[in-house]
């Protein structure tokens, strides 16, 4: 074999060992190509026809075919490699650098072909992966200095202790409109003084730390911030520092500390037993008051079952009822308060009230119990319910008192002396005793249905036969209290009477008359029965003033003048009305009422000379002239009613009135609240009804004392009073909860306005005694007709609401929304004040 087969054996071997496309052309065309340029342009197809003889300028992109169409001589006389898009045989573009030589025409290698004349040998390398590697690590590199710019973490690098980069976040927390404001700051100039000494051990000590160090910075503002770092080396002699604002969550930490030691002060000095237990019932903490309460130390009873701090009875069963529990089991324990017993160290069983509440903390569960001794109040729940058999027991009695005494009244009717008619509005007789049809001369029969002006009639010498006007007297109302007449028997005879007569009213309808009358002739003729009367005038203990048609008193007994403090001798010749003139006395009323009726009654608060106060009952009766055409003069009668007139008034207050507060309480409440609804549905305005819970107010009332409870109680009662208008009511319903009615009031709107009052009036300090008490209000409000049909349901869900509010943190006010799921205390009755 000859020189030149060997050296062209040898190109062709050395073509096929290189990756990048080799072929050679002559004339333009493709005489010539090696396996991986074949592979690059024509895919794995064995057949490289496909290619040879192929124009290399139909393998070029249409981009760049004009640079071939000079001629591949011209691409070799440039002698330098050159990009170039080349388009393979199923149409990808593929990019490259692409470098063209010359081939002597001979002698003739593999290289140049067989045929004598000038080639053109073209290498191409295929960049495409390397040109895409580039433009995506600029990418990256963009992508990059977005998120350290977009970073939420302070992000700088220091360059010999000087800022050469600073993100927004760095510039947001130190200060500076734009980056150049930090960049000319050193590294340790942003460090609190109190950390200098760390900064100078070296960033390259720091980044030698796995963890993250906490370290304070101060801003261009001198801000200064809590912060935790992490030192990464970058570079030459230069470090990137990574630094997150940790300052909100410092004083995060630092309020729970200062929460939890709180709750703990409150949970040491509450009155309530807590004991706090996990899901296998072993018990993990108790308060000082259940260790008061049980007579256990804490290291006695932490680990220990929760049955040691229950009679038997109720130990055999507990651990069943919590295994079920767990299992899937429904416990009604955790809806409501309950009554159960509880057994001290001692073995002394005491009755208990138990609250229970259930806490997930992940898949385990801790059960807090509330324990209140009610030893007391079971004590006064028996002598209640003593009191109440005892009432009971009264009442049968009096009730068979009163049936006696109906018997009696009836036996009295029976037996009585005087004579007793009634009549109807007629004017006709419809019951008379047996005392009245024997002085009549009539049967008791023969009188029920008669008219009682042919029964009575006058028996004196002028009118002797008449009539008395009994049904003119019914018709204008007017009836007599103790009238003498003489009146004649049905056979003629006369006798000397008492007569008087009074209405008788159903419901304050009058329905007719009762007539009495008594033989008095013997008293006529008795003149010891006048000095005992005058006795009687002058030591009776009612006060008596006999006075002129006019009002002058002419007459009145020492009893008269103890009662006013106006001693006798003044008020003889004064007018009555003044006697009584410091009160509301109506002189004009009474004298209408003797002329109308011959008696008048009345109650009033009068003053005597000194000042005093005093309560009296005024009876006046008019005494006729001797002819009855009209009044002669009147006898008032006094009484001095002060002491049940004032115990009247403690009555009624304290019925409708809290005693600490002065508020209406819950009684005149829900009376009030009908009346607001019944009005509302009449004249379709609004009423609001506020329910207020004050929070905090138990751990006030726990640290400083029930009396230190109550003056807040009255001072929030009296804030109260001014957030309100005058004609809404403020009410206390018992312990820290109030309400308010408002009547007229603006919907949501105008409610949420004087919620928002009340709750910004309560948070203010209370003074107690010079100690500091501090609530809030948690409120609930329902409206009527929005939200209920009636008084029930308008006190449900306004009760309703409230517990809402104290679910969403408290110290705000919540509307009622149909389908809230909490759970509240209902007022359901008024009760006992």
């Amino acid at each position: 074999m000859g020189s030149s087969s060997l050296i062209g054996e040898w190109s062709r071997q050395f073509a096929e060992l290189v990756d990048d496309l080799v072929c050679v052309c002559r004339e333009g065309r493709i005489v010539w190509i090696n396996t991986a340029g074949h592979r690059l342009m024509a895919g794995t197809t064995p057949d490289r026809s496909l290619l040879i003889g192929r124009p290399f300028r139909d393998l070029v992109h249409g981009d760049y075919r004009d640079i071939v169409d000079m001629g591949l001589g011209v691409l070799a006389d440039d002698g330098g490699a050159m990009p170039l898009l080349l388009s393979t045989l199923d149409g990808t573009v593929v990019e490259v650098e692409l470098k063209a030589s010359r081939v002597a025409p001979s002698p003739p290698s593999i290289l140049s072909g067989d045929e004598d004349g000038e080639a053109v040998l073209i290498h191409a390398r295929d960049v495409t992966e390397r040109v895409r590697s580039v433009a995506n690590l600029l990418e990256s590199e963009h992508r990059y200095r977005n998120l350290v710019e977009m970073s939420l973490n302070l992000i700088v690098v220091v360059q010999d202790d000087r800022l050469v980069v600073a993100n927004a976040a760095a510039r947001t927390l130190l200060g500076g409109s734009c980056a150049d404001d930090l960049l000319s700051h050193r590294f340790a100039e942003l460090v609190h003084a109190d950390y200098r000494d760390i900064i100078d051990l070296g960033l390259d000590t720091l980044a030698g730390e796995p963890g993250v160090l906490p370290l304070k910075m101060v801003g261009l503002d001198g801000a200064v911030h809590d912060v935790e770092v992490r030192v990464i080396p970058f570079g030459a002699r230069g470090y990137m520092i990574e630094g997150r604002d940790i300052s909100d969550r410092m004083r995060s930490a630092e309020a729970l500390r200062e929460r939890e030691a709180r709750l703990q002060g409150v949970l040491d000095t509450v009155a309530e037993g807590i004991v706090t237990a996990d899901e296998r019932g072993l018990i993990q903490s108790v308060n000082p008051a259940a260790e008061r309460l049980f007579g256990w130390k804490r290291n006695e009873l932490v680990g220990r079952n929760l049955s040691v701090l229950m009679p038997t009875r109720y130990a055999a069963y507990h651990d069943g009822h919590l295994a079920a529990y767990h299992g899937g089991g429904q416990s009604k324990a955790f809806a409501r308060s309950r009554e159960l017993e509880g057994m001290r160290k001692d073995g002394t069983v005491f009755p208990i009230e138990l609250s229970l509440a259930e806490m997930r903390i992940g898949r385990s569960r801790l059960y807090t119990g509330v324990i209140r001794d009610i030893t007391e109040r079971k004590r006064a729940e028996a002598a209640l319910k003593r009191y109440n058999e005892q009432l009971e027991a009264h009442v049968r009695e009096r009730t068979e008192e009163l049936r006696a005494l109906s018997r009696q009244s009836e036996s009295i009717l029976e037996s009585a002396g005087d004579g007793i008619v009634a009549l109807d509005n007629t004017g006709m007789i419809t019951v008379a005793n047996p005392a009245a049809a024997e002085m009549l001369g009539w049967g008791r029969a023969a009188l029920v249905g008669k008219d009682a002006a042919n029964v009575f009639r006058y028996g004196d010498t002028r009118r002797i036969g008449r009539a008395v006007p009994v049904r003119a007297a019914l018709r204008r109302g007017m009836f007599h209290d103790r009238t003498e007449l003489t009146l004649l028997r049905r056979d003629g005879s006369s006798f000397e009477a008492e007569y008087a007569s009074a209405p008788i009213e159903d419901n304050g309808i009058r329905s007719g008359a009762v007539v009495l009358f008594r033989d008095i002739s013997e008293r006529k003729k008795a003149e010891d029965r006048l000095r005992v009367a005058a006795t009687v005038f002058e030591t009776t203990a009612e006060g008596i003033a006999v006075c002129s048609a006019d009002g002058t008193v002419t007459t009145a007994n020492p009893a008269f003048a103890t009662i006013t403090g106006h001693p006798v001798r003044e008020v003889i010749g004064c007018s009555v009305g003044a006697v009584f003139g410091c009160g509301e006395f109506d002189m004009a009323t009474m004298l209408a009422g003797l002329h109308a009726t011959g008696h008048w009654v009345g109650e009033q608060w009068s003053c005597r000379p000194g000042g005093d106060e005093y309560a009296s009952r005024i009876a006046a009766s008019a005494v006729p002239e001797e002819d009855g055409a009209g009044m002669h003069q009147f006898v008032v009668v006094v009484n001095d009613i002060t002491q049940r007139k004032r115990d009247e008034e403690r009555i009624r207050y304290q019925a409708n009135y809290d005693a600490l507060t002065g508020l209406p309480n819950r009684a005149l409440f829900l009376d009030r609240l009908e009346h607001g609804v019944a009005a509302a549905r009449r004249s379709g305005a609004t009423v609001g009804l506020m329910f207020i819970d004050l929070d905090g107010f138990k751990a006030v009332n726990d640290t400083l004392g029930h009396e230190a409870g109550d003056e807040l109680l009255k001072g929030a009662a009296d804030r109260l009073r001014n957030c309100v208008r005058e004609s809404d009511t403020v009410a206390r319903l018992g312990g820290d909860e109030f309400t308010v009615i408002m009547d007229n009031v603006e919907g949501r709107a105008g409610a949420a306005i004087v919620a928002q009052r009340i709750i910004r009036t309560l948070e203010v300090p209370f003074d107690l005694g010079g100690r500091e008490g501090r609530v809030s209000a948690s409120i609930g409000i329902a409206l009527f007709p929005a939200d209920a049909a009636d008084c029930e349901e308008l006190l449900r869900n306004a009760d309703t609401a409230m517990y809402a509010a104290k679910a969403q943190g408290k110290k705000n006010h919540q509307f009622y929304e149909p389908g809230t799921a909490v759970e509240a205390e209902t007022v359901q009755a008024p009760a006992p004040a």
